[in-house]
């Protein structure tokens, strides 16, 4: 019988990278999180490229040729502070968090690069201002004299796990680094000859700045295939509690039908074994699978079906967003499975390399004539 409950570094892993609030634009503290558990955990075995849209991981098992690129992003929605007084501040949302549930609702200020969750000061948002004015915030305790809150977020649990369920303030999407990272961590481990990259983009919540930065500066290779792990809005036939689910599109378009095979694949080996795996077009949101589309990537994606999107959609108040256990170990398999078939199977990268080869040996042909 298939075990869901195998040991697991993905609890672990998602509890060290919320041991420090997150904004857009403000990852600098949780990727030093994710740095100082890659040195520990993978080591030489890996690289690590910064730039400015965020980290690349890179794992070469299978030497030269493409890589299964699995991307998260390390923002969540959360708010910009600006005329930060000694009685409140003005503060600009940025991200989706659901706007009818603010006015009342309490909120933690952080330095712009925190070491931990002890917030400088703590606060309740006003009533909502007119379209695309500054929220205000008042403090219930304010910051002491020099110290410097830059952003804040909603006063939840960063790390909660009760009955199966894991809440937190920021699931979305820093479980899906999490999910991604120990995926490439039983990879390592098991030193698996294929190749594979994580992505953790920075600004996803603000229109995928960090990854159309990557995109357009050249960083990413267009013979690798691109999987966006997300923690996606619950939906009929996206249930949690029923595993992750194949993401065949999202609100803006349809994703690569023969990277869907790949997945589709790695499924059905899977549930010979028990595994409870969905599939569905998530129509709930936009994730990044569609920028990288839309430049001419190979893309697809993964979800863990989630609960209270950005922290209320759905509820009658804010509140933590929350998923089960059992789901997001299923992604993390399902990415190990995906990844170990991927080398075996002939996708954009390796189709590409085929047909060049084809080109370079009949160019001579064309000049006849």
């Amino acid at each position: 019988m298939y075990n869901i409950r195998v040991r697991s570094g993905v609890l672990p892993l998602f509890r060290h990278l919320t041991s420090v609030p997150t904004a857009p634009f403000r990852e600098k503290a949780v990727s030093r999180k994710v740095l100082k558990w890659i040195a520990k955990n993978l080591g030489s075995r890996v690289t690590v490229r910064k730039f400015r849209g965020g980290l690349v991981v890179s794992y070469r098992g299978a030497g030269k040729g493409p890589a299964l690129a699995l991307a998260a992003h390390l923002d969540h929605p959360a708010f910009r502070l600006e005329k930060v007084t000694r009685k409140g501040a003005a503060a600009f949302l940025q991200g989706g968090l659901p706007p009818h549930l603010l006015p009342g609702a309490e909120i933690e200020a952080f330095p712009a690069v925190p070491k931990n969750n002890i917030p400088l000061a703590r606060g309740v948002i006003g009533l909502p201002p007119k379209p695309g004015g500054l929220w205000s915030i008042s403090w219930t305790v304010p910051p002491k004299r020099g110290s410097k809150p830059v952003f804040a977020v909603l006063s939840l649990t960063p790390y909660e796990v009760k009955d199966g369920w894991l809440s937190s303030r920021s699931i979305d999407d820093l479980l899906g680094c999490a999910v991604a990272l120990e995926a490439m961590r039983r990879l390592v481990a098991a030193k698996a000859k294929t190749n594979l990259n994580v992505l953790l983009n920075r600004a996803e919540e603000v229109g995928f700045i960090g990854a159309l930065d990557m995109i357009r500066s050249g960083v990413l290779s267009v013979a690798d295939s691109y999987l966006s792990i997300e923690s996606s809005r619950e939906m009929t036939g996206s249930r949690p509690g029923k595993g992750p689910t194949i993401r065949l599109g999202d609100k803006a378009t349809a994703f690569d039908p023969n990277l869907l095979a790949l997945l589709d694949s790695a499924a059905e080996r899977l549930k010979k074994k028990g595994a409870l795996i969905q599939r569905l077009r998530l129509t709930g949101g936009t994730c990044e699978a569609t920028a990288y589309l839309a430049f001419g990537f190979e893309s697809a994606g993964v979800a863990v079906p989630l609960v209270n999107y950005h922290n209320g959609w759905g509820a009658k108040a804010v509140a933590p967003e929350r998923v089960r256990v059992s789901d997001a170990e299923g992604a993390v398999l399902i990415l190990v499975e995906t990844a170990r078939q991927f080398p075996s199977k002939i996708l954009r990268g390796a189709l590409r390399a085929r047909l060049t080869a084809r080109r370079a040996l009949a160019s001579r042909a064309l000049a006849i004539g």
